[in-house]
């Protein structure tokens, strides 16, 4: 079961809803730390997408498509001539219908709201966007989980008598990158599963899902220098994907070679696999992709203590909970 799943269970939930549906899109949370602090949910587990990073996996939980479909298959990737970053650039995305355009949803969508390219508008479109707190003030709740939790549950309970179907980003993503999952993780999703309960005793259904999971990293700088010479020397343009998955664009008469100098070169740290075999969209997707097998691979911020994108459980089995009335 995965991602794509989401929209029919969301449709599901909201016929069957007694007062309205509210969804907790929560970025960045794990299988296990869902199980550990939301006490008072029904879970199941879906699986993220290939690769399992943001940009890939809200799109495909919104709208049910796969990678292939809606051709953002990470987070920086060929779009047309060049690169483009899926989440701050203006990749050309096709049109497609979300669940939350389907019902007519309210979205306190935060971080989201104040993206203006098209990976925002994709997801978004169709809604009725309820205005994001400035942006210093979402960074500052970022840094802090029970803060963030403090503020999205006040932003809740202050609109949620006037819509039926609300959607509601909530970006553990970014602490969880610095910090792992630390006690002010486990203390703000403990405290969203009491307010969750609230509101199912309150009439609501009350659904929260993650788009992927994380996991300990300690890149290696010899191996961060050596994946950069090799696109500085092989390729056409720079690497792309995102975290734990990362590919390459050869040129043309070096594809077979870069393949083996990338697999020789990273060693234990990676498999290595043409993009046809993992089933990523071409030419979007690099034709050589690496996948991280240990803590030791070059993500692209050496600095991160947590990633994601690669295909381990922690990264790829995702919660899907729900509080009933």
């Amino acid at each position: 079961m995965s991602l794509a799943e989401v929209p029919s269970r969301l449709d599901d939930a909201v016929r069957s809803a007694d007062r309205g549906v509210i969804v907790l899109a929560v970025d960045g949370l794990s299988s296990d730390v869902a199980g550990q602090t939301w006490l008072e949910a029904e879970i199941t587990t879906l699986t993220s997408t290939l690769p399992s990073t943001s940009a890939t996996a809200w799109l495909t939980a919104l709208t049910g498509a796969a990678a292939d479909v809606h051709r953002v298959p990470g987070t920086v990737y060929r779009n047309g001539s060049g690169l483009v970053h899926a989440i701050t650039g203006a990749p050309s995305i096709p049109s497609l219908p979300t669940v939350l355009e389907r019902h007519g949803a309210a979205v306190l969508a935060r971080e989201i709201d104040l993206l203006t390219g098209t990976w925002a508008r994709a997801l978004l479109r169709g809604c009725t966007r309820i205005p994001a707190p400035a942006q210093h003030k979402l960074t500052a709740q970022a840094e802090d989980p029970p803060l963030l939790v403090a503020n999205v549950v006040a932003d809740l309970d202050k609109v949620s008598a006037d819509h039926g179907f609300l959607w509601t980003y909530v970006n553990i993503d970014d602490h969880v990158h610095r910090n792992g999952y630390d006690e002010s993780v486990h203390e703000a999703m403990l405290r969203l599963d009491a307010h969750a309960s609230r509101w199912a005793a309150a009439g609501w259904t009350v659904v929260a899902h993650s788009d992927h999971g994380q996991v300990p990293v300690a890149a290696d700088p010899d191996l961060v220098e050596a994946w950069d010479a090799i696109v500085r020397e092989e390729c056409a343009i720079p690497s792309g994907g995102a975290g734990r998955m990362r590919w390459l664009y050869p040129r043309p008469d070096r594809l077979e070679a870069v393949f083996d100098r990338v697999a020789t070169t990273l060693g234990d740290a990676a498999t290595v696999h043409h993009a046809s075999d993992l089933g990523l969209p071409q030419p979007e997707a690099g034709p050589v992709v690496a996948v991280a097998a240990s803590p030791a691979f070059p993500v692209p911020d050496p600095s991160a203590r947590f990633e994601h994108g690669g295909v381990s459980r922690d990264e790829v089995e995702v919660p899907y909970a729900v509080w009933r009335t």
